[in-house]
């Protein structure tokens, strides 16, 4: 039970920290507090194109090339996206230590798997 508390606990805190980052992102975006890469007045034109025009049109990145982009505010939400998406790695990772062996290599692989498939993208 220690391990299912843990798990909460660090996902409750995980969670609250990406909304807090996706709220502050967005305010930076709508108050124009970072240039955007794309002005919202192109949006319109733009948003019904492939994803591959879009991306050439706008000359974006692609996989972990928003990194560079964070300075801009309509890339800075990606991290809280990104924090979203590693807090599942992140509680597995902080319980291993409670589990059982068994668990601990299961966990361990959902973890390989996960920053796999990131690094992957």
């Amino acid at each position: 039970m220690r391990d299912q508390e843990l798990y909460a606990r660090w996902l409750g805190v995980g969670t609250r920290i990406g909304f807090v980052v996706l709220i502050v992102s967005f305010f930076v975006y709508v108050f124009g507090l970072l240039e955007p890469h794309v002005q919202p007045r192109e949006l319109a034109r733009l948003w019904g194109m492939p994803v591959d025009r879009y991306v050439a049109a706008i000359n974006g990145p692609t996989g972990w090339g928003w990194l560079r982009y964070l300075g801009r505010g309509d890339y800075l939400n990606y991290l809280g996206v990104a924090l979203l998406a590693s807090v599942t790695a992140v509680c597995y990772a902080r319980v291993i230590p409670a589990l059982t062996r068994v668990q601990a290599v299961i966990a361990a692989l959902q973890i390989a798997v996960l920053l796999g498939a990131a690094l992957l993208s």
